[in-house]
């Protein structure tokens, strides 16, 4: 087998025409996640009846199946349900990543508030501060910095992960990378291509997360 750096290069130029599907199918669910997994923390560590069973059984079975099967069991609900689509398979990834994420994130987030003392809640109720005061004043401002770490570790992973759309036939920076591969049938320049742009992408946005935990670090 011979591998060629001018094939390489090609590979590279085509896979980085789909870095923007790519960073959609990572951020877009990552953004949905914070808001839902937040949501579900809170609901937890308050225990608010019913919710906090049904989602600790929820987060216990589904963090423990793969993400690949989950994409291909919905995928196939979807084909039996809806007319298939590009559109469609696009939500479907949406959907899918988003509930993967969710589950992650809110755990990151729920151990993040567990590492506040409750004398604090204590403290803040005792000189009169709502619960939603109490948090958006004081307990959330610490919780930032707490979760930052994790939630970096969550954004890298989910980048990684939207090459896993391999198997809905969506064309990301994977797939995108191994497309001048059809002329001659050798994939390993497209699949070094392709590592080499998601190395690329997760050095800049983990430089990025980086320095947001330094700035909020040193507010705290």
């Amino acid at each position: 087998m011979k591998f060629s750096f001018e094939y390489l290069w090609k590979c590279i130029l085509s896979g980085i025409i789909y870095i923007p599907v790519t960073l959609k199918l990572a951020l877009i669910p990552l953004f949905i996640a914070l808001i839902l997994g937040t949501l579900i923390a809170l609901a937890r560590i308050f225990k608010v009846p019913v919710i906090d069973i049904f989602f600790k059984i929820f987060v216990a079975v589904y963090s423990g199946i793969p993400l690949t099967i989950t994409m291909l069991i919905f995928h196939l609900i979807y084909l039996n349900l809806f007319k298939p689509g590009k559109n469609g398979i696009m939500l479907l990834a949406y959907f899918t990543f988003a509930i993967g994420r969710t589950i992650v994130v809110s755990e990151s987030i729920r151990g993040a508030f567990l590492a506040i003392p409750k004398g604090q809640y204590e403290a803040a109720y005792a000189c009169g501060f709502s619960t939603f005061k109490t948090l958006k004043t004081i307990i959330i401002p610490q919780v930032i910095p707490i979760a930052l770490p994790a939630l970096t570790n969550n954004t890298l992973g989910s980048i990684k992960n939207t090459s896993i759309v391999m198997v809905l036939g969506i064309v990301d920076v994977l797939n995108g990378a191994a497309i001048p591969c059809a002329d001659t049938y050798s994939y390993v320049e497209g699949y070094v291509a392709a590592a080499i742009i998601y190395w690329a992408i997760n050095a800049v946005v983990e430089t990025l997360l980086v320095r947001l935990e330094n700035y909020f670090a040193k507010k705290r």
